[in-house]
C-alpha cells in the first residue's frame, strides 16, 4: 500500500476521536448590540468591538512586532491569522484554535500576570501555537488539507504531537524572546522542583497524561522543562526536526519519535527522562532545608493546598483550602491544629482572600445570563467572628477586594473594557472614589496600611513590576521600588514596613522592605518556595510549598534569620538565559503613539460565511460521529453562524440522504435548522412469510428556537434551557414500499424545558455531591396527515453524597404519558438497563437509583499502549413500569459497573471503559455489556 493511502486511512479513522472534533469550537458570542471594526495588517486581521480600537491599534503593532521573531524560531511560514478580541469577560484567556483558523482574547488581564503585559503575552504565547501548526502544514500533511480542509493539520497534531511540548513550546517563546514569561517566575517551576526532590520522577505516562492519585505538574510546567533541557543539549533542531518529521512523514505512525532520534537518539520518554535527570541536578545542589510548617491534627492524605491564612485573633487562623478530595472551603484552624469549615466559596478568578478591618473578602465570578464572553464579579465580605455575611453585585469587573482598617470602606482594582485599570474605594454608603493608574499599567494585589491612610498595590507595565502606593483622598501614585523583571507578589503591611514575595536564588521567598531608608531583606529561606505573608503581633504567616500542596508556616519576627538582600551575579533562571541566546531575543516598543494602520468598520453580514474543513466522510458535528460519506463545514469568525452540509451513507440501510444544518447564535435566542432527504430502508416482518428488503423516500425539515441561560451562583453551577421545535417529515412510496407502510407528512411539535442545579465538583468526584435537575417535554401532532396524537413527560434526577469522600448517591424519577392514533411516539423517559425493547405504552413510570465509588488510584501504564489512572465502580437498581391497554408490565433490573479511567496510545483524551453486569428480575436473566465513553471536552 503506497504511504500517502497508510496516512488517508489512519485519517479517516482518527477524525472520530475528540482531538479532531473538539476543534469545531467556538467559545462563545458577544453581545448582539456590538458594533465591530477590523484592522487588516500584513499578518494579521484584527477584529474587535468598536470601543476598543485605541487598543486594537497597538495590538496590531505589537503583534506586528513579533510576528516574524515568534515564527522565525520554528522557522514556520504562517499565513494572516485572524485575531478576535473579546473586552467584557472577567476571565482572562486566549485560544489559538485551527479550524476555522482564529486566535480568540479574552483581554481582561489576571491578577498573577508575571512581570509583563498582558498582550504582549499573548503575542508571544499564542501566536507561537499558530506557528506550530503553520509548521506542520507542509509536506504530506499540507497535501492531505486538499482532501480534508483545515482539520488535517489538527488531525496530524491529535494523533502525533503530544499536547506538553505545544503549551511547553509555547512557554518557550514567550521565555526566550521575552524579558519575563512564566520560564523566570518561580512558582511556574515550583511544582516540578518539589516533585523531583520529595517524590521523584514520575513516568512519562504519568507526567504527560495526569493522575487522581497524586499532583502532577501541568503540561505547561512540564512541557516548558522538557523542551527547555532538551535544548539546552541538542539546541532547537531538535524540536524542528521532530516536527518536520511529524509533517512530511506522518505515514511512519510515530514521527515525532522519529524525529528526535534522528538528532538524539532518543525517543519522547528518553527526553523526558534525560530532562529530569539533568533538572534535578540543576536545582537540588545546596538545597535550602529551613521550614516552619504549623502541624495540623489531621493532615491530609492527598494533594491539598492552604492558601492567604490570615490571623484573625491570637488563637485562630483562617486560609482558602483547596484539595482533590473536596471543593474549596475557607477553613479555621486553631492552635491545637484542628481545622473547621467556615464557609464554601463559589467560583474564585484568582483564587485570592484577604483579612482586614475585621472582614475576610474576595470575589467570585458572575456570567452573563446569556453571552459567554461577557461577565462580571461579585465582592463577597465575610466577618469570620460573626459569621455575617455581603454581597456588592457590580457590572464591573472588581478585583483583589480589601476592607479597609475601619471595615466599613473596601478597596477594589476595577478593569475597564479598554484594559485600564483604576483604584475604586467603595465607601460604606456606597459612593465611590477612583483613582487612575498611569497608562499601560496594570495593578494586583492591594492592601491597606493599618491606619488607612495609604493601599499598597503592584503595577506591571512593559518594564516590569513595582510595588507602588497611593492614598485615600489623592490622585498621586508613589513608587516604592523601582521596575523590574524579577516577580514580586502580595504585598501585606507591618506598621510602617511592607512584606511581599520576591525572587531569591530562583525561589519565591519573602522580604521585608523599609519605605524610609530603602533597605530591603530576605525574612525566609524554605525549600521550594514562600508567598502570601500576613502579619500580626510580630508573627508572620505564610504559604510554603510542599510536594503535597502549600502548607501554613508561622515565624516569629523578632526570631528571624533574615539577612540584607543583595541581587545575585549568577542567573537565577539558567535555563531561560540558555533559550534567550538560542531565539532572536527582542524588545517590544516602550510606547506606541501611532499606528499606520486604519480601522474600518466590519460589516457582520458580510462575513457570515468560512468554510474551513471538508472531507471524504460525513462529518455529524452535532452526535459527534462520523459515517462514510461527503461533508463540507463553515464557521463564521464571530461564531454566530455554523454551517454544515453533505452526504450521509447508512451502511445499515445501505442507503444515504443529503443532510444539511445551519444554526444561528447571534441573537439572544439560537435559531437551527435541519434539512435531509433521500432514500431510506428497511425490511417486512410480516408471519409466514420470508423478511424482505424494501426502500422509502424521506425528507425531513427540523426547525428549533432555544435558549440556554446561565444563572450560575456561588459555589453552584445553575441553568435553565427552553426549546420549540418543529419536525415535519414527508414519507413517500416508492415501488417496493408496502402498500401499508406509513406515508404522507408527519408534523410534530416539541417543547421542552430543563432546569439545573449543581453543586461544583472536586476533582475526584464521580458526580455531583449535591443537586438536581428537571425536565419537561411534550410533543404532539397538530398539523399534517399522519397524527401520532400527543406524549407528555416529566424527568427528575437528584444527587447525594454518599458514605465517604467522592462517593455518590444518584436517583432518577421519570413518568410519561402517551395518547396515541395512528402513529406512537417513541419513549421519551430513561427506562431500566438491560431491556434492549421496552414496548411503547400509554403510562410509563421509571425510578433508578444509582451508587458510585472509586476504588483505585493505580497510575499503571502498559508502554505507551494503555495508561489506567482510575479503577471505578458502581451499583445501581431500575424500576420500570409499563402501562398499556389496562394491562402493568415490570422491568426491573440490578447490576453493577466496574469501569477504569485510561488513556490510550498516550493521547491526551480521557477514555472510560468497563463492563456492566446486569440481572434482569422479570426474566431471571444475566446479561453483560461493554462500556465505553469518551470525554470530549477535557483536552
Amino acid at each position: 500500500m503506497k504511504q500517502p493511502i497508510k496516512l488517508i486511512i489512519l485519517l479517516l479513522a482518527f477524525l472520530s476521536l475528540p482531538q479532531a472534533k473538539a476543534q469545531y469550537y467556538d467559545i462563545g458570542q458577544a453581545r448582539a448590540s456590538h458594533q465591530w471594526k477590523q484592522i487588516e495588517t500584513p499578518g494579521f486581521r484584527l477584529i474587535f468591538p468598536s470601543h476598543y480600537e485605541p487598543e486594537a491599534q497597538k495590538a496590531a503593532v505589537l503583534f506586528e512586532y513579533a510576528r516574524n521573531k515568534v515564527s522565525s524560531g520554528l522557522q514556520a511560514n504562517v499565513r494572516k491569522t485572524p485575531l478576535i478580541f473579546h473586552t467584557e469577560s472577567e476571565v482572562s484567556n486566549a485560544y489559538s484554535i485551527w479550524a476555522p483558523r482564529r486566535i480568540e482574547f479574552l483581554t481582561t488581564p489576571p491578577q498573577d500576570l508575571y512581570p509583563q503585559p498582558w498582550i504582549e503575552q499573548l503575542a508571544l504565547h499564542e501566536y507561537r501555537h499558530i506557528a506550530q501548526l503553520s509548521k506542520l502544514n507542509q509536506g504530506i500533511t499540507k497535501s492531505l488539507g486538499i482532501v480534508f480542509g483545515e482539520q488535517a493539520v489538527v488531525v496530524s497534531t491529535g494523533l502525533f504531537v503530544p499536547s506538553w511540548f505545544i503549551e511547553g513550546d509555547a512557554v518557550v517563546a514567550e521565555t526566550a524572546l521575552g524579558k519575563s514569561g512564566r520560564g523566570r517566575v518561580p512558582a511556574f517551576e515550583m511544582p516540578l522542583r518539589a516533585q523531583l526532590k520529595e517524590k521523584g520522577t514520575y513516568s512519562y505516562a504519568k507526567a504527560s497524561l495526569g493522575s487522581y492519585k497524586d499532583f502532577v505538574p501541568d503540561i505547561y510546567i512540564t512541557g516548558y522543562h522538557i523542551v527547555a533541557a532538551a535544548r539546552k543539549k541538542y539546541g532547537n533542531n531538535l524540536w524542528n526536526t521532530a516536527l518536520n518529521f511529524t509533517a512530511r512523514r506522518p505515514y511512519t505512525i510515530t514521527p515525532f519519535n522519529n524525529g528526535l532520534k534522528k538528532v538524539s537518539g532518543l525517543n519522547k520518554k528518553g527526553i523526558y527522562l534525560e530532562s529530569m535527570v539533568y533538572l534535578d541536578s540543576l536545582w537540588h545542589k545546596g538545597q535550602a532545608t529551613e521550614s516552619h510548617q504549623i502541624k495540623l491534627l489531621h493532615e491530609p492524605d492527598n494533594y491539598t493546598n492552604y492558601n492567604h491564612p490570615h490571623f484573625i485573633n491570637d488563637t485562630l487562623i483562617v486560609a482558602l483550602k483547596t484539595s482533590y478530595k473536596d471543593i474549596p472551603r475557607i477553613v479555621s484552624i486553631d492552635k491545637k491544629g484542628r481545622e473547621q469549615i467556615i464557609y464554601t466559596p463559589g467560583y474564585m478568578p484568582d483564587d485570592r482572600i484577604s483579612y482586614s478591618g475585621g472582614w475576610l473578602a474576595w470575589i467570585e465570578n458572575r456570567p452573563h445570563v446569556r453571552w459567554e464572553t461577557v461577565g462580571f464579579t461579585t465582592i463577597i465580605m465575610l466577618n469570620p467572628t460573626t459569621g455575617e455575611l455581603r454581597k456588592l453585585k457590580t457590572s464591573d469587573r472588581n478585583f483583589s477586594p480589601v476592607a479597609a482598617p475601619n471595615g466599613k470602606d473596601i478597596a477594589v482594582i476595577t478593569i475597564g473594557t479598554l484594559g485600564e485599570s483604576y483604584l475604586k474605594i467603595i465607601k460604606s454608603d456606597q459612593k465611590t472614589e477612583s483613582i487612575p493608574f498611569p497608562a499601560g499599567l496594570f495593578a494586583a494585589s492591594l492592601q491597606w496600611s493599618p491606619d488607612g491612610k495609604q493601599i499598597i498595590f503592584i503595577l506591571t507595565g512593559n518594564k516590569g513590576k513595582a510595588l507602588a502606593c497611593a492614598s485615600p483622598g489623592k490622585t498621586d501614585i508613589h513608587f516604592l521600588t523601582p521596575f523590574s523583571y524579577s516577580e514580586i507578589s502580595n504585598p501585606a503591611f507591618a506598621d510602617d514596613l511592607i512584606f511581599f514575595s520576591g525572587t531569591f536564588s530562583g525561589k519565591s521567598q519573602i522580604f521585608k522592605l523599609n519605605p524610609a531608608t530603602k533597605s530591603l531583606f530576605v525574612c525566609t529561606n524554605e525549600p521550594f518556595g514562600a508567598t502570601q505573608a500576613s502579619i500580626a503581633q510580630h508573627q508572620m504567616l505564610y504559604a510554603t510549598y510542599t510536594a503535597d500542596g502549600y502548607r501554613i508556616a508561622n515565624v516569629d519576627l523578632t526570631k528571624s534569620n533574615e539577612f540584607a538582600y543583595e541581587p545575585e551575579k549568577a542567573p537565577e533562571f539558567p535555563l531561560a538565559e540558555i533559550l534567550s541566546e538560542q531565539e532572536n531575543h527582542f524588545s517590544f516598543p516602550d510606547s506606541i503613539t501611532t499606528s499606520p494602520y486604519k480601522a474600518k468598520t466590519y460589516k457582520k453580514g458580510l462575513n457570515l460565511f468560512g468554510i474551513h474543513s471538508w472531507a471524504p466522510v460525513f462529518v455529524d458535528i452535532g452526535g459527534e460521529t462520523v459515517r462514510p460519506g461527503i461533508s463540507v463545514m463553515s464557521q463564521n469568525l464571530l461564531s454566530t453562524l455554523s454551517i454544515s452540509a453533505g452526504y450521509d451513507y447508512n451502511m445499515d440501510e445501505k442507503e444515504g440522504m443529503i443532510r444539511s444544518e445551519i444554526t444561528w447564535k447571534g441573537w439572544f435566542p439560537v435559531f437551527s435548522a435541519k434539512f435531509s432527504t433521500g432514500k431510506r430502508a428497511s425490511m417486512t416482518n410480516e408471519q409466514n412469510e420470508t423478511p424482505r428488503r424494501f426502500t422509502w423516500n424521506e425528507t425531513n425539515f427540523d426547525f428549533s428556537i432555544s435558549q440556554s441561560l446561565n444563572l450560575s451562583r456561588g459555589p453552584y453551577s445553575t441553568g435553565l434551557f427552553a426549546e420549540i421545535s418543529h419536525n415535519l417529515t414527508h414519507l413517500e412510496h416508492d415501488v417496493s414500499t408496502p402498500i401499508e407502510f406509513t406515508k404522507g407528512d408527519l408534523s410534530g411539535l416539541t417543547y421542552r424545558t430543563f432546569f439545573y442545579h449543581y453543586k461544583r465538583q472536586a476533582y475526584r468526584d464521580l458526580a455531583p455531591q449535591k443537586g438536581f435537575n428537571l425536565e419537561l417535554k411534550y410533543r404532539h401532532t397538530p398539523f399534517g396527515q399522519i397524527k401520532a396524537g400527543n406524549i407528555a413527560a416529566v424527568a427528575a434526577q437528584v444527587y447525594l453524597p454518599g458514605l465517604a469522600a467522592n462517593h455518590s448517591f444518584q436517583i432518577y424519577s421519570g413518568f410519561q404519558q402517551s395518547n396515541p392514533e395512528t402513529y406512537r411516539f417513541a419513549n421519551i423517559i430513561s427506562v431500566s438497563r438491560g431491556y434492549l425493547i421496552i414496548p411503547n405504552a400509554d403510562k410509563v413510570s421509571s425510578l433508578k437509583a444509582i451508587y458510585r465509588l472509586p476504588l483505585f488510584y493505580p497510575d499503571r501504564h502498559l508502554g505507551g499502549l494503555l495508561f489506567i489512572k482510575r479503577i471505578r465502580a458502581a451499583a445501581f437498581y431500575d424500576f420500570t413500569s409499563a402501562l398499556s391497554s389496562g394491562k402493568t408490565t415490570y422491568y426491573n433490573s440490578a447490576g453493577a459497573d466496574l469501569t477504569s479511567d485510561i488513556h490510550l496510545l498516550g493521547l491526551s483524551t480521557p477514555v472510560s471503559l468497563g463492563i456492566r453486569t446486569m440481572y434482569l428480575l422479570n426474566s431471571k436473566q444475566t446479561a453483560f455489556e461493554l462500556l465505553f465513553s469518551m470525554n470530549l471536552y477535557q483536552y
